[in-house]
């Protein structure tokens, strides 16, 4: 059986309200330590948010700072997969989950 994100209910939800804001058409993953399991309580929650092409520079700002101002109890580190490196995505494909 999977185990499940090292991030509340709650917290998953603010999430995803956000991304759906603003990239409703794209996949998120999480990876790092709340799709891992190690996470603390305050641990930051990091995000990969998948597509062909590179998000604008003005839409991955404004979903940071909607991050930033949320209730959320950490930080929220977005990725731009189109914008990472290969060996970067195979380090976050290892170990990544749906969020």
């Amino acid at each position: 059986m999977e185990k499940a994100l090292d991030i509340e209910q709650r917290h998953a939800e603010i999430a995803r309200d956000i991304l759906q804001r603003f990239v409703s058409d794209k996949k998120v993953l999480v990876f790092g330590s709340r799709a891992t399991g190690t996470a603390k309580p305050f641990s930051d929650l990091d995000l990969a948010i998948l597509g062909e092409d590179p998000l604008p520079l003005p839409l991955m700002a404004a979903i940071r700072e909607a991050f930033a101002e949320s209730d959320l109890p950490y930080k929220v580190d977005i990725v731009d997969w189109a914008a990472v490196t290969p060996r970067f995505r195979d380090v976050i494909s290892s170990h990544a989950r749906e969020l």
